[in-house]
């Protein structure tokens, strides 16, 4: 799908893509936010590089990032990219899924310019992205390129508004909307995985499909629930 026919469906919801000076940036029509676009180089991005906790971070250790291992990673539920960019600083090649066209192209923009950027064109490289349903992505994947972790991040029903108060969250849940087959989800990803699936969460909100994981790792406001392939 061009960027001519996302923006036509676009028009609809409140938004439109632009390009500017290379940067594909997604434009609320009535100017309530500042255009949005992704970023690997700087900003947030730029200080998880140097700052982000190494190897002993929650994440890494939720992914079993110890005593050398360094795992690969396939992220069913890529949305901005960054657990992904963080995994793939640490040297874990990521495999990203995302089913939102617009989200997509954003995120292929960002690493179109990351790989030719000095500073993380190593990391970008070990980035890569798939426009796919993550469900069928999964059912039609061969038995011979099982991924050693499979990263699930579904969208949490937030019922306090406050919390959509960033403009990335409500931006994210204006174009995908809720996340409806989470369950269904850590279900497959269970029966297609080596090592583990790793389920990111909230700290304090319920399993996802109500089911107890074998582990868990948490971090100030994250937990990461771990569950073994079936």
């Amino acid at each position: 799908m061009n960027d001519q026919i996302l923006n036509d469906q676009l028009q609809a919801s409140g938004f439109r893509l632009i390009a500017d000076e290379g940067v594909l940036k997604l434009e609320v029509l009535d100017n309530s936010f500042k255009p949005f676009y992704i970023d690997f180089i700087d900003g947030k991005n730029r200080h998880r590089r140097f700052f982000g906790g190494g190897k002993g971070q929650p994440l890494a250790r939720a992914i079993g990032m110890k005593g050398g291992i360094v795992p690969s990673v396939l992220d069913v539920t890529a949305g901005m990219g960054r657990d992904a960019f963080v995994l793939a600083t640490l040297g874990c090649t990521v495999t990203m899924i995302e089913r939102s066209p617009v989200i997509f192209r954003l995120l292929e923009n960002a690493l179109q310019r990351a790989a030719v950027s000095v500073e993380v064109s190593e990391i970008a490289a070990r980035m890569l992205l798939h426009h796919a349903d993550s469900l069928e992505y999964l059912q039609s994947m061969d038995d011979s390129k099982k991924p050693e972790v499979i990263y699930i991040d579904p969208m949490y029903p937030h019922r306090d508004k406050s919390a959509l108060v960033k403009k990335e969250m409500r931006i994210f849940r204006a174009l995908v909307g809720e996340d409806v087959d989470g369950h269904l989800l850590l279900e497959l990803a269970r029966s297609r995985v080596l090592r583990r699936v790793v389920v990111k969460r909230p700290k304090g909100a319920e399993y996802l499909a109500a089911l107890k994981p074998h582990s868990e790792v948490s971090s100030k406001n994250t937990r990461y629930d771990i569950y073994l392939p079936l």
